[in-house]
């Protein structure tokens, strides 16, 4: 078997359909697809069950609600195909992408292979994300550690046999940033990499999403544990430059999060979250995983100012204009 396609599915029956059917359009039969069903309460398992009848190449899997990190691990256990390519429910593959997919996973020349894609709004707007074509695994490393480029899990083409000989799983108490543990793990113990500028996915964002749905604390759990396994791997691989551009990332992780808190809200009720929440251990801790050397944007520097100064009016008025735009 050459590709096997994860899907982890809770309540997916809106999008899953049009997931199913661009994964059913690859030409070639050495393609699986490990449709994993959470414990869905809607029609998902129905919709799994017709493609599983029609295409020998789909499996159902069901199984107890466990979330989604764990769904992943389900289906990576179950797969037996020379590479994993991973992609979520609500998301599909881009018409015409699998010949590229193909053409990588045949070659086998690449541990990973991650793919460009495209962001798709729920207002119907999409944005492509292209990657520069890149092999040099430094470079790479450096876009790993101190960007959101490479985060996800899904989009990429991994080699199953270092997932398996190195024990690589998903965190499952992790609901943000347990797929970046994953490609951190993964790519650790990866020898070649290469970043494509073949755009092979849509990836949805929509207000239903995880990220949408979590309590501020809960995320910077998620977040520290993040953090916590970047500065791991750091310091197994230390650079200078890597470091700075690092913590640079880790600030912007937090404004990112308080610019999402801004969204839709009055000043009053905004300032007064972030009064809760600056002033909490939880952010403190992550606070203090940044630092100022590491900030070079005047817009980022204003808003460090801000937050040292806990100018809670001010920064509620900043993110609530940064928000709308």
């Amino acid at each position: 078997m050459l590709i096997s396609v994860i899907i982890p599915i809770y309540n997916g029956e809106q999008y899953l359909r049009e997931c199913l059917n661009s994964v059913k359009s690859c030409p070639i039969n050495e393609m699986e697809c490990i449709m994993i069903n959470d414990d869905s309460k809607d029609d998902t398992e129905k919709i799994c069950m017709q493609f599983a009848k029609e295409d020998t190449r789909f499996k159902l899997i069901n199984k107890e609600n466990t979330g989604v990190s764990d769904t992943r691990n389900v289906g990576v256990k179950k797969a037996i195909g020379k590479y994993l390519f991973f992609i979520d429910a609500d998301d599909y593959i881009a018409q015409g992408a699998w010949t590229e997919i193909i053409a990588h996973a045949s070659e086998g020349e690449y541990d990973m292979v991650a793919f460009s894609y495209v962001n798709q709004f729920s207002d119907k707007k999409m944005k492509p994300m292209y990657y520069q074509e890149e092999s040099d695994k430094k470079t790479i490393e450096l876009m790993l550690l101190s960007t959101s480029k490479l985060n996800t899990c899904w989009g990429k083409l991994l080699r199953s046999e270092i997932v398996y000989k190195n024990n690589i799983s998903f965190h499952k108490h992790m609901r943000i940033g347990e797929d970046t543990i994953f490609i951190l793990d993964f790519f650790q113990n990866a020898n070649t990499c290469l970043l494509s500028p073949a755009i092979v996915m849509h990836y949805r964002i929509h207000p239903g999403s995880v990220m949408q749905r979590m309590d501020f604390v809960d995320k910077m759990v998620d977040i520290e544990t993040l953090f916590i396994r970047r500065e791991s791997y750091l310091e197994m691989n230390y650079d200078k430059m890597v470091e700075r551009a690092m913590r640079g990332e880790f600030f912007s992780v937090l404004t990112d999060l308080l610019c999402f808190c801004a969204r839709k809200r009055r000043i009053k009720d905004i300032s007064a979250t972030y009064r809760k929440l600056l002033e909490s251990n939880e952010f403190r801790v992550l606070f203090e995983k940044t630092n100022k050397e590491s900030i070079v944007r005047t817009l980022k520097k204003i808003e460090f100012a801000l937050i040292v100064n806990k100018w809670y009016t001010f920064l509620a008025l900043y993110f609530r204009l940064k928000a709308e735009f």
